[in-house]
């Protein structure tokens, strides 16, 4: 069985959606998935069949204060609008197909962090997002700017802080092969958070929570070189920028935004032999250009 693999990165997920684009536009659908944070947010669209969307979303939203500010944070405790991210968009301004996702019903998970035990959590994805979003909602909770949120008796946020590629888990559950979606350039090392010392104020009641912060930094970077030896073996195609990317976890350039998804888009036609060699298929044209 193969997995896909979507690591997180808030706005840098944008190179995601332009991967998850290509493979959409070569016809590659794998039904198993586990998403990280923004890489939750853009499988949802992979699995409605929209392509474009997840782009869209982000590049003509980012600069939407309804969508992203500190007006949101001031009074809700959330840079990012829940009400405009999960209704208002895919309600009103960019419709989400919420039959075609129930109707394909992937086995789609969202890696969250429990506050309580500092572990990560993951959450089938509901097949009824009108009804339920709360996976999502929670894989996407950034500490420090978004509000927890409580499920099953757990408190929850976002999933990149203990597990942000999520790929021993995937192998444990029974995956053999997989297609990793990276947000970060190969070499990249992750260093320790600039904002420990306010998280250990602000999560002072939550000491399993630091406890992860504290390595998150090492977790990252031995998740790396798991992925790196996976892929040495031949047990996983990992699409990732050729170069640092340079747009932040808020960007609100849609410049910036469209360049990278550009990027993810490219990058993952070039290596479409190695994917289609994986998911053991021929090569196909693409039907859409990005």
């Amino acid at each position: 069985m193969i997995g896909l693999v979507l690591e997180g990165g808030g706005m840098r997920g944008l190179f995601t959606a332009g991967a998850l684009d290509a493979l959409m536009d070569h016809h590659i659908y794998i039904n198993r998935c586990y998403g990280v944070s923004a890489g939750a947010c853009n499988m949802i669209s992979y699995y409605s069949g929209q392509r474009g969307r997840s782009r869209r979303v982000n590049v003509e939203y980012a600069g939407d204060k309804r969508y992203m500010s500190w007006d949101n944070f001031f009074k809700t405790g959330s840079l990012f609008s829940e009400e405009m991210m999960y209704h208002t968009i895919p309600e009103q301004l960019l419709p989400f197909d919420y039959d075609a996702y129930q109707k394909a019903n992937p086995e789609a998970y969202a890696v969250a962090t429990s506050m309580l035990s500092g572990r990560p959590v993951y959450l089938r994805v509901s097949a009824d997002l009108r009804k339920d979003y709360q996976a999502i909602l929670a894989s996407m909770s950034l500490p420090l700017i978004s509000t927890p949120v409580k499920i099953n008796g757990d408190m929850l946020l976002d999933g990149g802080l203990a597990d942000p590629i999520p790929a021993k888990k995937a192998l444990k559950d029974g995956c053999d092969k997989l297609l990793i979606v990276l947000t970060r350039q190969k070499g990249y090392i992750k260093t320790p958070e600039s904002t420990l010392a306010l998280s250990k104020i602000w999560y002072h009641d939550y000491p399993s929570l630091l406890r992860t912060m504290e390595k998150r930094h090492l977790i990252y970077n031995e998740e790396t070189a798991f992925v790196e030896q996976l892929e040495s073996e031949g047990k996983a195609v990992v699409i990732r920028p050729p170069h640092p990317v340079e747009v932040s976890r808020t960007e609100k350039d849609p410049q910036k935004l469209d360049a990278l998804y550009a990027e993810g888009y490219n990058e993952t036609c070039a290596m479409m032999d190695q994917i289609q060699a994986l998911m053991g298929t021929q090569p196909e044209t693409a039907d859409t250009q990005g």
